[in-house]
């Protein structure tokens, strides 16, 4: 199966900011997750509700001059019944200026059915557990794609919920403007339309998903 165009273009670009430092023999640019693994770089991450996750994140001598979190990085409240988060697209860290950075993670909530992470929960990082997830995430752009729809697509993915279980999102992510209960409905079904788009811009199959059923 053919991967999307902007899963390469993501990459590509990922592929054009790796350069090697000939003094200190390390890439300048490295993946978050095998840095922290290496000791290359120190990070902590905290919950900011269900759109994002803070971090810290700081460069050890010798270290890289750029850091990617790659779409789909997990990140896991370090409390119980707390939220899932995985990455929004790629996300560049630039290290080159300043050794420790601050910055807000674009992420979509992978537990339906369990509370936000606050900030006083520490996130731990990992791998994408499914590549369908990976592919998901690497097509979205958090700058253009709205968050409603990302959200929708990424619980199709991780959770799999049914038409009927989403009705209490319903009044979440349908502005609060619009009071029709039939205006609401349609509002509703718009973003649904939206994410199933976004699925296929991912090569995956709407229909393979219950909430589209």
């Amino acid at each position: 199966m053919q991967e999307p165009a902007r899963i390469y273009i993501g990459i590509g670009i990922i592929a054009l900011l790796v350069t090697i430092c000939p003094s200190l023999g390390v890439a300048a640019t490295a993946d978050l997750l095998q840095a922290l693994d290496e000791g290359t770089i120190w990070a902590e991450f905290y919950g900011t509700g269900d759109l994002g996750v803070d971090a810290t994140i700081g460069r050890n001598p010798g270290g890289p001059k750029f850091v990617a979190i790659a779409p789909g990085t997990q990140f896991w409240a370090q409390r119980g019944g707390r939220q899932g988060q995985s990455t929004l697209g790629w996300v560049p860290v630039d290290l080159s200026k300043n050794a420790v950075v601050h910055l807000r993670i674009p992420t979509a909530c992978t537990n339906i059915s369990r509370r936000a992470p606050t900030p006083e929960d520490e996130m731990f990082p990992e791998a994408c557990p499914d590549d369908r997830m990976a592919r998901l995430c690497a097509v979205v752009i958090p700058e253009h794609d709205e968050i409603n729809v990302a959200q929708l697509a990424v619980w199709a993915v991780a959770n799999n919920p049914s038409r009927r279980a989403l009705q209490r999102q319903e009044q979440y992510m349908v502005d609060e403007q619009i009071t029709d209960p039939e205006a609401r409905t349609a509002a509703f079904e718009k973003l649904l339309s939206s994410a199933a788009e976004l699925l296929e811009r991912a090569d995956l199959k709407p229909s393979k998903f219950r909430m589209f059923r």
